[in-house]
């Protein structure tokens, strides 16, 4: 007699991940339009008038609740399947990623309280990590690392090549994923960043004096690793 509960399980899994996945692309949205406007000034700066306005759609409902349900429906579905409670941790991780890409994009601020949040929901990883050291590592290097590149960009250009905002987020993103992880993370987002640049410098969209915010780079690599290379690169790494 053939014993379905195994294919049961997954289908539950699977339909938890697709509810999860229409509340989280709805929810950032939804939540990103009502965040306080005073998240999105520098300390001691004013709210414009369109921030502090309650009916102003800092992003439009149509498409963007359509292609961010997608996208949580595709990965949550992806990753349910091999370990829900992982799964869980990282759409959370990402869904807050992916709120201060758009407040990077559109106001050039990374908040400090989603930052926060981020650093907190490392409690998930936790267990998937092989001490606490690790998170306590990550955290040091991912600070430590921007840190660097912002006093190396200071030095050669005279300017912030590095915001205050993307050091804490670099040292809550190795809080959460580990020495491994914020390197890879590190790497990633250095690639991408450079690579689009200088594909904007060749089709002379950009400038070389140009700044571009960093966030959207490091939250498509936190969604690869934390997808696709949570544990395989430590594996690869070790063999």
């Amino acid at each position: 007699m053939t014993d379905y509960t195994p294919y049961i399980i997954t289908l539950m899994k699977c339909l938890g991940a697709i509810l999860a996945g229409i509340l989280l692309g709805n929810g950032a949205v939804y939540f990103f339009n009502k965040m306080p406007a005073k998240w999105f000034c520098d300390y001691g700066e004013t709210p414009s008038a369109e921030l502090r306005d309650p009916y102003t759609q800092r992003i439009k409902s149509n498409p963007w609740k359509f292609v961010f349900t997608m996208f949580f429906v595709a990965i949550g579905v992806y990753m349910v399947v091999n370990d829900w409670r992982f799964a869980i941790a990282a759409l959370l991780a990402i869904w807050l990623m992916v709120e201060m890409s758009i407040g990077d994009i559109k106001y050039g601020i990374v908040p400090d309280q989603l930052v926060i949040l981020l650093a907190v929901s490392a409690l998930g990883f936790i267990a998937y990590h092989g001490s606490w050291k690790d998170c306590v590592f990550g955290a040091l290097i991912g600070f430590g690392v921007m840190g660097f590149m912002g006093l190396l960009g200071k030095l050669m250009y005279k300017k912030d090549a590095v915001g205050g905002g993307d050091i804490k987020l670099f040292a809550s993103l190795g809080l959460l994923t580990g020495v491994y992880g914020i390197l890879a993370i590190f790497v990633m987002t250095t690639i991408f960043s450079a690579g689009h640049f200088i594909w904007l410098l060749l089709r002379k969209k950009a400038k070389r004096t140009d700044s571009r915010p960093m966030v959207p780079y490091a939250t498509l690599a936190t969604i690869i690793y934390l997808v696709f290379l949570w544990g395989r690169l430590e594996l690869w790494l070790t063999l």
